[in-house]
């Protein structure tokens, strides 16, 4: 059923948009209604708000992260004109934004609204690839649920924060990945394009989406190897595995330069955007001015035009800051955790809490518990349902859902031992799981075509099955949704979050 035509494409494509535009208003809902509540920084925000500040004025800076989260925070910035009346030209001059920097009346409502408007983009992609997985307006519905109902999502995709914009880029280069498969053994140009740029847009935002690339490689190797094993014994073998050869490395020169052009391309408007002098009176611009090169610096001071000098001497600075960064990063924190304990919901982070005495408002990153269990068991049904045999003689398996359930599995072990490898380095925190979560999601709806194509029993059971799965998703989002929607509660209210697992401690 995953890859089948279907018999009424007209009625089906009607039943479709209707779902995106659904899943488009529930996302906007959560992720965009309200974003200035809370009026204060919610964890990272204190540290990108001066970054947009400094773009608004054009000022050349570097940063922890790639420049294209950041831009996306000033350009939704530019859209609000809450903050236009007020002096906010002393957060520009600070790395991290203090509670006195802000100027009365500042509103936070600029600097989220990209966020939340991706955020929302990132529902209807996911709906999306959903649908193609099952070519079913009600599964792929049933199956958006997980990422629109995703409590760690909403807490974090309402802040000014860069994770939205990463997952967003991750599953455009899922869907390309999907439609790729989608066509056979045979080589797709554009849909190879779409992957690598998705790609370099995802590496432009967060540096650790580079785990994405292994998609592509396993994508070549896929098609390299079912015309390998194939070759005619009347064919001459090495001139065919040759040109099978070459075929592979044009592809994956597709990709590759296609990721590096989408780079190239941010970090190049990045420059052209930020291209006045570095404000060296100020905290922010001594702090810069220490990894400033002199092609750099005279670009900076109108001496030079921007030549290919100039973007890598800019490009080797940036990368020089942000390994400094990341060397000043502690190995560990009250907050932190592991890759292990990600998988069980753990390593929940208080942001901030709000109280008049009586109750108290959170924002709190944590997960919707059922979806936890399901990212959880994900990559474990997979293993077992590709080993397990397959023995009924009517019923083919999909072959091309396999090599898909094959990828993910590979990919969300790559993650995972990335991440824990990175873990002994830095001190990691929740919401760097979130692409190994959207994997772990994108595993189910394949898990499902499998079984209702092994068992009968289990595909005539298997839209009561959806229903209890969409139940459970809104009971778990309706249980911890006040700590995500910094609502007040009071003390007993806020205990009760904690009787599945400590998820917040309660004032």
């Amino acid at each position: 059923m995953i890859y089948e035509a279907s018999a009424h494409p007209d009625r089906h494509s009607r039943q479709a948009w209707w779902a995106l535009a659904l899943v488009g208003l529930l996302a906007f809902v959560n992720f965009g209604i309200g974003l200035g509540d809370p009026s204060g920084a919610i964890w990272d925000e204190a540290y990108y708000l001066t970054s947009a500040e400094r773009y608004s004025h054009g000022m050349a800076q570097f940063a922890s992260h790639p420049p294209l989260g950041l831009m996306l925070i000033a350009a939704g910035a530019r859209l609000d004109s809450s903050n236009r009346q007020l002096d906010t030209r002393a957060l520009g001059r600070v790395k991290s934004a203090e509670g006195t920097v802000l100027p009365p009346g500042f509103s936070f409502v600029p600097v989220r609204i990209a966020s939340g408007v991706f955020a929302t983009l990132g529902a209807m992609l996911f709906l999306g690839l959903m649908y193609c997985l099952t070519r079913s307006t009600f599964s792929a519905l049933v199956f958006s649920n997980l990422y629109t109902f995703e409590n760690a999502f909403v807490t974090q995709f309402r802040a000014a924060q860069l994770d939205g914009f990463q997952i967003v880029f991750t599953l455009s280069a899922l869907l390309f990945l999907v439609k790729s498969l989608q066509k056979g053994h045979v080589s797709a140009r554009l849909l190879d394009v779409g992957l690598g740029v998705s790609c370099g847009l995802a590496m432009m935002v967060k540096l650790n989406s580079a785990v994405l690339l292994l998609l592509g490689i396993m994508l070549i190797v896929r098609r390299t190897a079912f015309y390998w094993i194939r070759v005619p014994s009347c064919v001459p073998l090495w001139p065919t595995r040759y040109r099978l050869l070459g075929n592979a490395v044009r592809d994956g020169a597709c990709m590759l330069g296609s990721c590096l052009a989408a780079m190239v391309a941010v970090f190049t408007v990045h420059l052209l955007v930020c291209s006045h002098e570095v404000d060296a009176g100020s905290p922010a611009g001594k702090r810069d001015q220490l990894f400033l090169s002199a092609p750099y610096r005279d670009y900076l001071e109108g001496k030079r035009s921007l030549t290919p000098e100039v973007f890598l001497s800019a490009a080797r600075d940036y990368s020089r800051f942000i390994t400094a960064d990341f060397e000043g990063v502690p190995h560990a924190d009250t907050n932190g955790s592991t890759p292990i304990e990600w998988l069980r919901g753990c390593g929940t982070i208080n942001y901030r809490w709000d109280s008049d005495g009586i109750r108290t408002a959170y924002v709190q990153l944590v997960g919707n518990p059922v979806s936890s269990l399901l990212a959880l068991a994900a990559p474990c049904a997979v293993f077992g349902l590709l080993l397990w045999p397959h023995r009924s003689p009517t019923r083919a398996l999909n072959p091309m859902r396999r090599s898909l359930m094959w990828m993910l599995l590979i990919e969300w072990l790559a993650f995972m031992v990335l991440h824990e490898y990175l873990s002994t380095l830095r001190v990691m925190y929740l919401y760097h799981y979130f692409i190994g979560l959207v994997l772990a999601f994108v595993m189910l709806p394949l898990i499902f075509e499998e079984a209702a194509d092994r068992w009968p029993r289990f595909e005539q059971r298997r839209d009561l099955l959806l229903g209890g799965l969409t139940a459970a998703l809104l009971t778990g989002f309706v249980f911890y949704a006040p700590l995500n929607f910094h609502r007040p509660l009071t003390h007993n209210e806020c205990e009760l979050r904690n009787a599945l697992q400590h998820v917040v401690n309660c004032l």
